[in-house]
């Protein structure tokens, strides 16, 4: 007998089914390639995540209801074929979209301790207008071809658990193959194509006999943009040499090469947006890194021995990157044997490969740090977490209570502690919780604000007693290896260090972090998002005479302590000219500037000699040239914030457009 014609308006299954798992592909490899497309530009933070998710989310709610109106039209059989294709095109253009909505919607001075709300309102408007579009009209497929395969004789049931059952393959294996194939070994622009090759591949299998050659004129387009795409992913900013580019399983990694007039060469490793942050630094010549605060970590060895190295000394260094640390550990603890760990094995060999000069010896290991302190048996005398994601995240696992035990049974009694904690000043609310979490396992806990920097130093000591002091009786190690400039910096830092007067015992607070809560994001907003600039001036209402205090200040401001600076200003019984200025340093060094240019305005008024009027009306100039980076940085976040809220209203307005209809 015969076969029956295929009824009007259907279907075959298996041309259902096979169809139903390009959508589940696209977008679940879409949706993970996304975030590695916007890495570059607005970081992988939980925001953009967040964005990515809660956006596509929304794009297909919409679009199953647009599937459901579309269902019962005429042609419904047509449908499939014109979705599939539109989003695949659409697909096909998003690396080069995402790209230009990235540098049109950042300035290209964006500061860390600015940027946050431009890049997570930015990123939810590249999402919304890069990729809400195709995803709503891979949603609508769905409900097509459910109803198309229904009318080929299957019952709805069925048919709707087939349709479902092959999207959720199709999803499963677009997950795997974006995560573990395509981005990590051809990149996140191919992986982008691939996934809307799979689309318009889908497109062509669902085509009318008439509309083939555009279903193959697409397939062809798709195969030729896989060679269209040339050059970095971001390209280097002027006067910056791109030296190599990598995306790994983990993150989107560059290595620059910047030489400014009369300066050294600077050699960095950035990880995602970077902005003006890095993750390792080489400098030409020099042993440190220019007072970042990687030089200031190596006093760790001589705080595990009241001043001197301990025997056979070995350390541990997570969060290790391109081997910074290990650099300065070989210039000034020759010998030491220093561990290396970190989750990304790409970081290592781009230190292998760019980051010269010699470091200190030790194994190597490719592994999360969590879990590699969990596994070990070993013990060190020194552990330094430098361990960050995403440019200002610690990662929640990597300062919970739960690892600092971890790492408090790694070391040697005496053993000391190092943390990199990025903060403006004691106030932080991220170092608060994480000095109060190592405090409730090793007890004595002390902090050093690094000059001249966004971060802070958090030493702890097992089952002894920090003795900081005891720096100033150091043999200033290895002076005969290092040059005169690096001899004095180390003495400087020796220097420093050695003032009790520099290390800050913070106050417990109630944010003890733990793994089954994690706090860092809400408190990183506080540091980040919520200023901290308070906008106004000290004011003196103490009871200290004012050149006491003027003697107090500018001795905290030599050594970078920019609490106390304010503290002595505000002890004062009056105001001077020489106290406004010191306070104006102290807030423009904390990034407080609104309140710098206050403290340099309330300095004026207050009567100064002629040399200290044009210091402080030097200083107001400078401090508006800082400010406009910020300034900038505010206005973008506006502007953004805006767009973002155009784009939920355009959502809405759809919604309530498909709904009626």
């Amino acid at each position: 007998s015969m076969k029956s014609a295929q009824p009007e308006g259907s279907l075959p299954a298996v041309k259902a089914v096979v169809t139903a798992g390009a959508p589940g592909f696209g977008v679940m490899a879409a949706e993970l390639t996304a975030v590695r497309l916007l890495a570059p530009h607005f970081g992988d933070s939980a925001y953009v995540w967040t964005n990515v998710i809660g956006v596509i989310l929304a794009a297909m709610a919409i679009g199953a209801m647009l599937g459901g109106r579309l269902s019962s039209k005429v042609d419904a059989d047509k449908w499939p074929f014109r979705l599939l294709l539109v989003a695949g095109g659409l697909l096909l253009l998003a690396p080069f979209t995402t790209s230009w909505l990235g540098t049109t919607l950042l300035p290209s001075d964006l500061q860390l301790d600015a940027a946050m709300p431009a890049l997570i309102r930015g990123s939810l408007v590249a999402t919304a207008v890069v990729f809400a579009p195709p995803m709503m009209l891979l949603a609508a497929v769905s409900p097509l071809l459910i109803v198309l395969l229904a009318n080929s004789g299957r019952k709805v049931g069925r048919a709707a658990g087939d349709i479902a059952a092959a999207g959720t393959v199709g999803s499963l294996l677009g997950t795997f193959a974006a995560t573990h194939f395509l981005v990590p070994n051809y990149g996140c622009r191919i992986a982008m194509t691939v996934s809307a090759g799979v689309l318009l591949l889908a497109a062509f299998v669902v085509a009318p006999r008439h509309r083939r050659p555009a279903g193959v004129a697409a397939l062809l387009a798709a195969l030729a943009m896989t060679f269209a795409h040339g050059g970095p992913l971001r390209p280097a900013k002027n006067g910056i040499e791109l030296l190599a580019e990598r995306e790994t399983a983990y993150q989107f990694l560059q290595v620059h090469r910047s030489k400014a007039e009369s300066q050294p060469e600077r050699t960095t490793l950035v990880i995602n947006e970077a902005l003006d942050s890095f993750h390792s630094l080489a400098i030409e010549g020099s042993a440190f890194t220019q007072n970042a605060y990687y030089d200031w970590h190596a006093i760790a060895p001589l705080l595990a021995g009241d001043g001197k190295r301990p025997k056979d000394m070995q350390a541990l260094s997570i969060g290790d990157a391109a081997g910074t640390l290990r650099r300065v550990y070989a210039a000034i603890h020759p010998g030491v044997v220093v561990d290396a760990v970190d989750i990304d094995a790409e970081t290592m060999a781009l230190g292998d490969e760019f980051f010269g000069g010699d470091k200190a010896a030790g194994a190597r290991y490719a592994i999360d740090g969590r879990l590699f302190l969990s596994h070990t048996k070993q013990q060190w005398h020194v552990i330094h977490v430098d361990a960050y994601a995403h440019q200002v995240y610690i990662p929640a696992h990597l300062a919970s209570i739960e690892f600092f035990e971890a790492a408090y049974s790694r070391l040697h009694k005496g053993g000391i502690l190092a943390c990199n904690v990025g903060a403006l000043s004691i106030d932080d609310p991220v170092l608060k919780s994480i000095s109060t979490t190592v405090s409730s396992v090793f007890g004595n806990v002390r902090t050093l604000l690094i000059p001249g920097s966004r971060n802070a130093l958090l030493i702890a000591r097992r089952d002894m007693p920090l003795k900081p002091e005891q720096l100033s009786a150091s043999d200033k190690i290895a002076h005969g290896t290092l040059s005169p400039s690096d001899a004095a910096h180390w003495r400087d830092i020796i220097q420093t260090s050695s003032d009790p007067d520099n290390w800050h015992e913070l106050p417990a607070n109630d944010h003890v972090l733990v793994d089954d809560q994690p706090l860092l994001d809400e408190l990183l907003l506080q540091s980040y998002i919520d200023s901290i600039d308070q906008k106004s001036a000290v004011t003196c209402n103490g009871d200290r005479r004012a050149m006491e205090a003027e003697r107090r200040a500018t001795s905290a401001l030599e050594r970078g302590d920019w609490h106390s600076v304010l503290k002595a200003v505000e002890s004062s019984t009056e105001e001077t000219a020489l106290l406004r200025r010191l306070a104006g340093d102290a807030r423009w060094y904390r990034r407080e500037l609104r309140s710098a240019e206050l403290e340099y305005r309330a300095g004026l008024s207050a009567h100064p000699d002629p040399e200290m009027k044009l210091t402080l009306e030097g200083r107001l100039r400078g401090a508006a040239a800082e400010l406009a980076p910020t300034l900038r940085a505010e206005s973008a976040a506006t502007r953004n914030g805006w767009l973002a809220i155009l784009c939920t209203l355009v959502g809405a307005v759809l919604f309530v457009a498909i709904r009626r209809n």
